[in-house]
């Protein structure tokens, strides 16, 4: 029976017109879409055969949404490697396509700089500096993702180091 015609236990008519209703509103990654198609109780391999199709109609591209969402992150509140890896696992891409692209996207762009950047925004109304606020600066640098020496770097290079140490 071809996937148009097999409809699953919930009622919804094909695991491509649930798939291209998920579309219609957002992009996801291929993990999200089996994992939303696996859940409407749509079998495997009508999913695998619906995914197939949307990969070969460029409607899922990983590699495009994944490379657009660490672009669009690193722009609008710049984070470290860490912080990416963990937002697109959390979208369930793959982990060897999301290593290898965040090491591409990074390898324009340096990480201390960003962090520097990320600090800045973080203190841009800050003119007197606690040792409260200076340790809360530093859990917000490793959350984004910034490794120790980063933030470290960072802290120094805003002259705050000297009472985190």
């Amino acid at each position: 029976m071809p996937m148009e015609t097999r409809a699953n236990a919930a009622g919804s008519r094909t695991p491509m017109h649930a798939a291209l209703k998920i579309l219609s509103r957002r992009q996801v990654s291929t993990g999200q879409m089996r994992f939303m198609l696996s859940e409407k109780g749509f079998a495997p391999d009508d999913i695998q055969e619906c995914i197939g199709k949307l990969e070969e109609w460029n409607y899922l591209n990983d590699v495009d949404l994944a490379r657009n969402i660490v672009e669009a992150m690193i722009r609008n509140t710049p984070c470290g490697k860490k912080r990416c890896a963990y937002e697109l696992e959390k979208r369930r891409f793959d982990r060897e396509l999301a290593k290898a692209l965040i090491e591409q996207v990074y390898a324009d762009y340096d990480e201390r700089e960003l962090a520097l950047a990320a600090a800045k925004q973080y203190a841009r109304n800050k003119t007197e500096w606690t040792r409260r606020d200076k340790e809360r600066l530093a859990r917000w640098l490793y959350r984004r993702g910034f490794t120790e020496p980063t933030v470290l770097s960072v802290l120094r290079a805003l002259g705050q180091a000297k009472d985190c140490e």
